[in-house]
């Protein structure tokens, strides 16, 4: 034997017989589990298929002793019942009553289309067609009483002489009844004086019913239950003699000869399985001690290690599955032999040789360690849980991924549950194929959803790129997508702003470049014509004079405006230095409204000063904070309407000095409250007014390099600006 398998044939067609060997006793085993009934004592009178004629017959000697009891000696009116009488007529008057529904409804919907059509002539008709088909009807139903009561006279007639010819004619099953030991109730056996002595004698099987002994066996509750409450003992045999054609005989014989074919069976499996398991030790044995392997293995090994470890258990007990399912179908042990069965043990034979592969292949990981830890790192859902740990995916749609992943692996083990029920015909199967249908209309509206999300996100892209930037994409539900509809949303805004703002800097430059030129150029152009009057010879003093300072105001006017011009600049640049020191913000407003006191009482203006009676401290520049206080209160003295009142008001709240100006203005004013804080504009947009149009921008930023705040709100023709500056702190 050694020298034979030196050979690489001869190990190829040696475990070709061990596998086939395996296969013979797995198919062996497979009968035995699935026919082991067969080889209990008597197997033909402990199966459910002979208690049910056992209970069969029952039932019909039950009925003979009830509902039949005497049924020969009645007359018609007394076989039927006056609740069989009732239920019969219940029974056919709803049948009626169906019938008559259905008529009606055949017509229904054709006479309600002809009267919305108003067409009369084929309402009549249909009218008419249908009470013909009623009259018909309850013409051929007019059963009476009688009729009902012949009907079912003649039908229990018919079943009670079914029965007894049943119970009480050539029956294979013999049955004995009795109150006493001599007290015979009744029985099919002739002749019979003891019936214990009977049964011993002339019994194939028997089963006793009597109180003081109540059988156990399954499926017979009934018998012993009717037996407790009216008899004291009954028999039920089947006797030696029975007819050798009969249906019990034959199943009788048929049971016990599978039971023999199972013994016979058992001897085959175990003398294959020795033979199979000795030819694989003793293979692996010589292939161990000459260091060799069988080369069509080698090759298999390393393209089968080429799948990932996950997938070949997926593989493997999906493999298992239906080859369970087929051992429990397949039958393999019968006569004549034929070539189906050889096709049979080999795709046996070939998931046995594919088992012996996996688990040698298991033993190899066990044993390699390394080899077990890189063949984890290569499985698909190690991948996969990398990939989900380092994704930037959100944790929302990592949980929807995950989540989908288990519902489908569910659905799977769901789908294979559901073949299982299928095959045993258990109920069970409602539970997967429900678990199925929910996956499956889960999965059709997240994705019709997912990709009606991506369609709007691809189109309000497409919609931003060719320009139009007040298309809003759709922001529904969660995850990755929500975010990136989000994000575009966000980014269009975003462009939009900018190019708001891009627009709108340009037009304020060119205001700007305008306002400046006009508001340097008017007080340039007077100086120059006013030198050009000084240059005549004969101007008297006095008017001489008056040109002088005429050219003085304009001077004047035109330093201011280089001042403020100047003032802004650094504003912008944040070139400013300040003297910060501990300031009373009332003294130092009083103070200003005191310095323009002549212009206040020369306007019409009157003047409502509230602040606190106690010194609000701050810590501020003083000169500067002056100059903010100075402008504001200028550009109430200039654009308030005449006659007016103008509310000043100073307050402390939660750590911050807050000042409100009011006043009512004297043109209308509609534009942004934004872009007054812009340089050289102005409220008036007419410009009559003398002024720079960067005193609101020179305030608000010398505020806010303080710390402060400065803000406007218009309603009406009511113009408030607020002040806000931290309380001082120690």
């Amino acid at each position: 034997m050694d020298i034979k398998l030196k050979n690489k044939y001869a190990y190829i067609t040696a475990f070709i017989i061990c596998v086939y060997m395996f296969g013979i006793s797995a198919l062996s085993a497979n009968d035995f589990i699935k026919n082991r009934k067969y080889l209990v004592a008597d197997p033909y009178f402990t199966s459910s298929g002979f208690k049910n004629e056992l209970v069969g017959y029952f039932n019909n000697i039950q009925a003979l002793s009830g509902v039949y009891k005497d049924y020969s000696q009645k007359s018609d009116d007394q076989k039927v019942t006056k609740a069989e009488l009732a239920s019969s007529k219940t029974l056919y008057d709803s049948n009626l009553r169906n019938k008559e529904d259905e008529i009606n409804s055949k017509y229904a919907n054709e006479i309600l289309a002809a009267e919305k059509e108003g067409i009369k002539a084929t309402v009549s008709r249909l009218t008419e067609e249908k009470n013909k088909e009623l009259d018909k009807l309850k013409k051929e139903n007019t059963k009476t009483l009688e009729d009902f009561k012949k009907e079912i006279a003649e039908y229990k007639t018919k079943d009670y002489e079914n029965v007894k010819k049943a119970v009480e004619g050539k029956s294979i099953i013999k049955y004995y009844i009795a109150r006493g030991k001599g007290n015979v109730i009744d029985t099919n056996i002739q002749n019979v004086s003891d019936i214990d002595l009977y049964v011993k004698n002339n019994a194939l099987y028997s089963i006793k019913f009597s109180k003081q002994a109540l059988t156990n066996n399954n499926g017979i509750a009934s018998i012993n239950k009717w037996f407790t409450g009216n008899f004291e003992k009954g028999y039920f045999i089947i006797p030696k003699d029975i007819e050798p054609s009969s249906y019990i005989y034959e199943s009788y014989i048929y049971y016990n000869s599978v039971g023999e074919r199972i013994i016979k069976e058992i001897v085959i499996g175990a003398v294959s399985f020795s033979i199979g398991l000795f030819m694989l030790v003793y293979i692996l044995y010589i292939l161990k001690k000459n260091n060799k392997e069988i080369d069509f293995t080698q090759k298999l090994t390393k393209w089968y290690n080429k799948v990932p470890l996950d997938a070949r258990v997926f593989i493997f007990i999906i493999y298992s599955f239906i080859m369970s399912v087929y051992l429990n179908t397949v039958v393999f042990f019968y006569k004549p032999y034929s070539l189906g069965q050889l096709h049979k043990l080999t795709i046996v034979a070939f998931y046995i040789f594919y088992f012996i592969f996996n688990v040698r292949m298991v033993v190899n990981l066990k044993r390699n360690k390394e080899e077990f830890r890189a063949e984890i790192k290569k499985c698909l859902l190690y991948k996969l849980s990398i990939f989900m740990k380092e994704s930037p995916m959100t944790k929302t749609t990592k949980f929807k991924v995950r989540g989908i992943i288990i519902l489908t692996l569910l659905a799977g083990v769901a789908i294979l549950a559901a073949f299982i029920a299928l095959m045993s015909r258990s109920i069970v199967i409602i539970i997967p194929i429900a678990y199925v249908f929910c996956y499956l209309l889960f999965i059709v509206i997240y994705s019709f959803n997912v990709i009606k999300a991506f369609v709007s996100i691809v189109k309000g892209t497409e919609e931003i790129v060719s320009g139009n930037l007040n298309y809003t994409i759709k922001e529904k539900g969660r995850g990755d997508l929500f975010e990136l509809a989000h994000n575009i949303n966000n980014m269009k805004s975003g462009f939009k702003k900018s190019l708001e703002n891009e627009i709108k800097s340009e037009r304020l430059k060119s205001e700007l470049i305008t306002n400046v030129s006009h508001d340097l150029k008017t007080p340039l152009t007077s100086i120059i014509n006013y030198v050009d009057l000084l240059k005549k010879e004969d101007l008297s003093n006095e008017k001489a004079q008056g040109y002088i300072d005429v050219l003085d105001r304009k001077s004047q006017r035109l330093k201011i405006l280089i001042d403020d011009l100047f003032e802004a600049s650094k504003m912008a640049s944040g070139a400013v230095e300040l003297n910060m020191e501990k300031v009373d913000v009332t003294a130092l407003l009083s103070q200003a409204l005191a310095e323009l006191h002549e212009k206040i009482n020369n306007s019409s203006l009157i003047f409502k000063l509230k602040v606190p009676k106690e010194k609000v401290y701050a810590n501020l520049d003083g000169k500067k904070t002056w100059r903010v206080f100075e402008n504001l209160i200028n550009n109430i003295l200039k654009y308030s309407l005449p006659s007016t009142r103008v509310y000043i008001d100073l307050v402390v709240d939660d750590y911050k000095i807050i000042i409100t100006m009011k006043n009512i203005s004297s043109y209308e004013m509609d534009f942004d409250k934004e872009e007054i804080f812009e340089r050289f504009i102005r409220g008036d947009k007419s410009r009559n007014t003398e002024g720079s149009g960067l005193g609101l921008s020179i305030a608000k930023s010398i505020l806010e390099l303080q710390g402060g705040n400065l803000s406007i709100e218009i309603d009406g023709d009511l113009f408030k600006v607020k002040l806000t500056v931290p309380c001082y702190q120690p």
